[in-house]
């Protein structure tokens, strides 16, 4: 029986923790508090997988709770700044739309066949990754530290590799159930 409650997994529920605390901070306007909280939450987050693998503590509930923990930081943060106007609408519906894809497309998936496993593909990483890196930009930028200019080209990188990533989950979530049913 794996044991739920582990060092991983109690630093994956510090993120989930944090994230309506960056938001509140975003919200009063305290750039400088949300990038720290969110420079805490990446440590979190490459700890609980190096503690993880390193001390053999990987759980089913951390295979899930793990990328949820992902969705929830970013998707909270894209929404946040929309709604700030840091960020502008085509950004946020290809964050949005691939989320909905991911999520959807693994509910109906598992819903089908049973047997959803939760895998990242590398442009998931890498999308993960480049979303992360906007958000610390943006944050970097409302504190005055970076010019525009880096925001721009933040923008369109990111916008770029999310909606690649989301055409591969449409493609690969299809491949996959047009496999199962040959079966």
């Amino acid at each position: 029986m794996q044991k739920i409650l582990n060092i991983p997994n109690i630093l994956t529920l510090l993120r989930i923790v944090l994230t309506p605390m960056i938001v509140y901070a975003l919200l009063n306007g305290n750039a400088a508090l949300a990038l720290t909280l969110m420079i805490i939450a990446g440590i979190s987050d490459m700890l609980d997988g190096a503690i993880a693998r390193y001390f053999n503590q990987r759980t089913t509930v951390g295979a899930y709770l793990d990328p949820f923990a992902d969705k929830l930081m970013l998707v909270s943060m894209f929404v946040t700044l929309f709604f700030m106007e840091k960020i502008p609408m085509f950004i946020f519906l290809a964050v949005v739309f691939r989320d909905a894809v991911i999520v959807f497309g693994a509910l109906a998936y598992e819903m089908v066949t049973k047997s959803l496993k939760m895998e990242p593909s590398i442009i998931s990483k890498i999308t993960t990754f480049m979303q992360i890196s906007y958000v610390l930009l943006i944050l970097i930028h409302m504190m005055g530290m970076i010019d525009q200019y880096w925001i721009i080209i933040a923008t369109w990188s990111t916008f770029i590799v999310t909606c690649a990533s989301g055409i591969h989950y449409m493609i690969e979530w299809t491949r996959k159930a047009t496999h199962h049913e040959q079966m």
